[in-house]
């Protein structure tokens, strides 16, 4: 009789009891696939891959900014919104005439750029800092 009382009181104790909750997807991980200055000038485009696993959608905004003389020139680009397919996105960044132009003059004057992406999926969020490679002759 003991016995059985404590049977269903571990039962109930058992269902009281809360599951855990799943656990939260990894953060997505971004790669630039454009590293050079001459690269993105001669394409036209800056190309990031986004890695996420368990997302359906990524939503990506770069800032990309060119030193100059006497000031930096900052661009704003995107936000770019696409399909994860197979755990992976490629995201394109076109140039307008004015970065395209910009970016002309900062690798005849020898003078870097830089990019900082923000990569937002459901439930996550990434960030990446690079710097585009200068041309060999700087």
């Amino acid at each position: 009789m003991v016995g059985l009382a404590l049977a269903l009181v571990a039962m109930a104790a058992a269902a009281d009891a809360k599951p855990k909750p799943p656990p939260k997807p990894p953060p997505p991980r971004l790669t630039l696939l454009t590293g050079t200055e001459q690269g993105v000038l001669r394409r036209d485009e800056i190309k990031l891959q986004v890695d996420a696993k368990r997302a359906k959608k990524v939503t990506v905004s770069a800032r990309f900014v060119v030193e100059g003389y006497p000031e930096d020139y900052p661009f704003d680009l995107g936000p770019q919104r696409k399909g994860i397919d197979d755990g992976d996105a490629v995201i394109h960044f076109g140039l307008s005439a004015r970065q395209h132009e910009v970016l002309d003059f900062a690798i005849k004057s020898c003078h870097g750029a830089s990019l900082a992406f923000t990569a937002k999926t459901e439930k996550r969020t990434a960030t990446l800092q690079a710097g585009l490679r200068m041309p060999s002759d700087c």
